[in-house]
């Protein structure tokens, strides 16, 4: 019995020991720089490499190499202040999101604010309306596909609210007064996405706006 014992704890014990992996067995990638890897010429379509710059592996496609992403998750967040119409280029992503979000709150202008909103009590104007917006532009096939939503009131009363969405825009801040009435809009859209980051063009500008976004490879 005891040799019985003796024999199954030899077998158990030897299986046991060719279940581990040596890291020897491993088949790893050739690792290079991003410079080394882009000097290297007649790469075939499907080749893999291991960039050791980015700790990312990447794939020789018809559009030279590209990073094998995990789809949607967050790479990057960060934020725009808007200050004028016209054009923002957001860079030094290292990567080209397939999507973006945006986050506002209206009269948030600065990064760094400790203080009510400035003006006289009661004030009907602007400077006294508040709200909050969501917004995203993705990256359908090269078709740039955007939405946002808002809505707000003011700080004198509420007698009606203030919405905004816009299927062409993915940044809209629609400013009321305590009736709801429009005093104007911020509104911006992403024109381009880039091998690292995107562009945005403000194309109506009311008022100074504080934007949070979170990109997506």
């Amino acid at each position: 019995m005891k040799k019985v014992i003796v024999l199954v704890i030899i077998v158990l014990s030897s299986a046991f020991a060719k279940a581990q992996i040596s890291p020897n067995s491993l088949l790893g990638l050739p690792r290079y720089s991003t410079v080394e890897i882009n000097s290297i010429t007649g790469v075939e379509l499907g080749t893999l490499v291991y960039d050791s710059d980015l700790n990312r592996v990447l794939e020789y496609t018809n559009n030279g190499w590209e990073e094998i992403l995990v789809s949607g998750s967050v790479e990057s967040v960060g934020v725009v202040e808007i200050n004028a119409a016209g054009d923002y280029t957001i860079s030094g992503l290292n990567f080209t999101p397939t999507s973006v979000t945006f986050h506002a709150y209206a009269n948030v202008e600065t990064t760094n604010l400790n203080s009510d909103n400035g003006t006289r009590d009661n004030e009907t104007g602007i400077g006294n309306s508040f709200g909050s917006m969501t917004g995203f532009a993705r990256d359908d096939n090269g078709t740039i596909v955007q939405q946002v939503i808002y809505v707000g009131g003011s700080g004198n009363s509420i007698n009606d609210i203030s919405r905004f969405a816009s299927s062409i825009h993915c940044i809209g801040v629609r400013y009321g007064n305590q009736n709801g009435i429009s005093l104007g809009l911020l509104t911006a859209r992403v024109t381009s996405f880039t091998p690292t980051g995107f562009v945005i063009n403000v194309d109506n500008y009311i008022d100074g706006l504080v934007v949070i976004y979170e990109a997506h490879r």
